[in-house]
């Protein structure tokens, strides 16, 4: 069997697309900033250059997040599978996390993302 011409062309093509793809997906995100949560309605701004303990409310009792070494993590939540507690930490821009039963979700924004001011805090 014999590729001819064609087969050339659509197998370059092919590895184009994902290489283009893959760029796209994992590449040209800004750098990480800050942890965005929203919780019970509300939406809370914490800078990752801070070590922080934060206790967030939800339906089922408070969720515990860590940031350490610009990383955030769940330390402890009142849900009863715990997947987001066992979730690797966050700290690239574009991840995130969800207590869905606790109806809390959590996400690394980038450095462009949103302006931040003194109410954030």
């Amino acid at each position: 069997m014999k590729l001819k011409v064609f087969d050339y062309f659509f197998i370059i093509l092919t590895l184009a697309v994902i290489v283009l793809v893959s760029v796209a997906a994992y590449g040209g995100r800004g750098e990480a900033e800050s942890v965005i949560i929203e919780a019970s309605g509300e939406t809370y701004i914490y800078m990752l250059d801070t070590d922080r303990t934060i206790e967030v409310p939800g339906p089922l009792g408070n969720t515990r997040l860590r940031i350490v070494d610009s990383k955030v993590f769940v330390e402890d939540s009142p849900c009863r599978d715990k997947l987001c507690v066992l979730a690797a930490p966050l700290y690239k821009a574009g991840e995130w996390n969800a207590c869905m039963p606790n109806k809390i979700f959590i996400r690394i924004s980038e450095s462009n993302d949103q302006e931040l001011d003194s109410l954030s805090f």
